[in-house]
């Protein structure tokens, strides 16, 4: 179980990110692999649980198809772009999945720099 200042951090370290690539981003999440959300920060038209639940059946998904196609290695980063967001889902570690909501069309090369800055804290917070 983590601990409240953990927590704080981790959620910190999210405020953080979404600021840095202010207006781009609309929520970021830290989900178990199980599917429970972590810590979280998003907005009021996305509800954490449920996307936390769906985000840790579409990460095995992609762990699978990886496996399957024979592609090689572990995913580093998923980006799904739909007409009203886009999704991005990277593993933190074997457990944790960093998950970030952007607008349609975001800053993509300062949103997956900030996020490889953001997998590194929270790396250090939650697994070191």
């Amino acid at each position: 179980m983590m601990s409240s200042s953990v927590g704080k951090e981790v959620v910190d370290a999210l405020e953080e990110f979404m600021g840095r690539v202010f207006p781009d981003i609309v929520g970021a999440l830290v989900v178990r692999r199980d599917g429970l959300p972590v810590a979280f920060k998003v907005g009021g038209e996305f509800n954490a649980k449920v996307v936390s639940a769906m985000v840790a059946i579409a990460r095995s998904t992609i762990d699978r198809l990886g496996a399957e196609l024979g592609l090689g290695g572990e995913s580093v980063i998923s980006v799904s772009q739909y007409t009203r967001n886009t999704l991005l889902v990277a593993p933190l570690s074997k457990d944790l999945i960093l998950t970030a909501i952007a607008k349609p069309d975001p800053n993509l090369g300062l949103v997956l720099l900030e996020i490889d800055k953001l997998k590194d804290k929270l790396t250090k917070i939650l697994i070191e």
